[in-house]
């Protein structure tokens, strides 16, 4: 783990940083139990968003577990500390068979445990993160043994800030299938992520972890196009495919200027869930949970809260 500050001083006791071996990879997870003397209500598999790794959910772990929720997140493989067999530089090396095999693997491991122990398990994505539990509970193998999505400013479609242009976007297939490998900087937007300087500071000095924001041009076209399927919904895939009696609810900062929010007002309009639920948040960037000001973070996590004893 990196030496620069992380920007929020810890109530409960953080965890070990624990590994999983599966397909070739070795995998950084944390588990997140409740605070001490209380009783947990459920457990919510965190899945990160582009670059990102276990550190970055700090925040949210820490008010999840003091509010009776355990947490569970793992680094992606390509991202964090997760490493790779006969790759010495593994940053951004995925693709979408491993994304959401591995993510199989991630929830047979969680189901097992919270079966074991009699709770609900939640899934809640951010970013990249969102994109892809969204599109698990269409497709995923265990869809209907989850008891809630949560997806915070899900990547369904970039911002027109955000956006490439035109020739890029047209390359963009063609370099993925000859250069899959290829590793670019994308470059971290500081300023689209959070209003909060600590938390710009801390990204700007968090390497070789936070920064470069490394990808692979496969990674990358693949978390676009995952995107895009979801805002066409050609044939009404998400309503032949969403579980009627499985909630989802998706929280997005109405100034983000990464994922555009009306991807996510686009999802829960066509999602067929009987309770769904849209939030908005005025004034408010794309990191709300991890990176926002305590001031943001502290609104939107009493409604996710709330959401979450609801539905416990």
């Amino acid at each position: 783990m990196p030496n620069v500050q992380y920007p929020y001083q810890l109530k409960t006791p953080e965890p070990t940083l624990q590994y999983e071996s599966f397909n070739n990879a070795k995998f950084g997870y944390m588990l997140w139990p409740v605070a001490e003397g209380l009783t947990c209500k459920g457990r919510i598999l965190l899945l990160h968003g582009f670059g990102e790794y276990t550190r970055i959910q700090y925040r949210l772990m820490d008010h999840l577990a003091q509010n009776g929720y355990e947490s569970f997140t793992f680094d992606q493989r390509g991202a964090g500390v997760t490493i790779i067999e006969g790759i010495s530089n593994p940053k951004g090396k995925t693709n979408e068979y491993h994304t959401f095999n591995d993510l199989d693997h991630f929830i047979e491991l969680n189901l097992k445990q919270c079966k074991e122990s009699n709770i609900p398990l939640f899934m809640w994505g951010h970013s990249m993160g969102g994109g892809i539990i969204l599109n698990y509970s269409c497709h995923g193998k265990y869809k209907n043994d989850i008891n809630g999505y949560l997806g915070s400013a899900p990547l369904i479609i970039l911002h027109p800030h955000t956006k490439p242009n035109k020739i890029t976007l047209w390359l963009s297939p063609i370099l993925a299938k000859c250069l899959p490998n290829m590793v670019i900087d994308t470059g971290l937007d500081l300023n689209g992520l959070t209003s909060d300087q600590n938390y710009r500071d801390f990204l700007a000095n968090d390497k070789p972890m936070s920064v470069p924001l490394y990808g692979s041009l496969k990674q990358i076209y693949d978390f676009m196009e995952r995107g895009k399927f979801l805002y066409a919904n050609e044939n009404n895939y998400i309503q032949k495919n969403y579980a009627e009696n499985v909630p989802v609810v998706v929280f997005h900062g109405a100034d983000d200027t990464i994922n555009d929010p009306k991807g996510s007002k686009k999802f829960i309009d066509d999602c067929p869930s009987k309770d769904k639920l849209l939030k908005t948040y005025p004034g408010m960037r794309h990191s709300l949970f991890s990176l926002e000001t305590d001031e943001h973070f502290e609104i939107v996590f009493h409604d996710l809260l709330d959401w979450l004893n609801q539905h416990a």
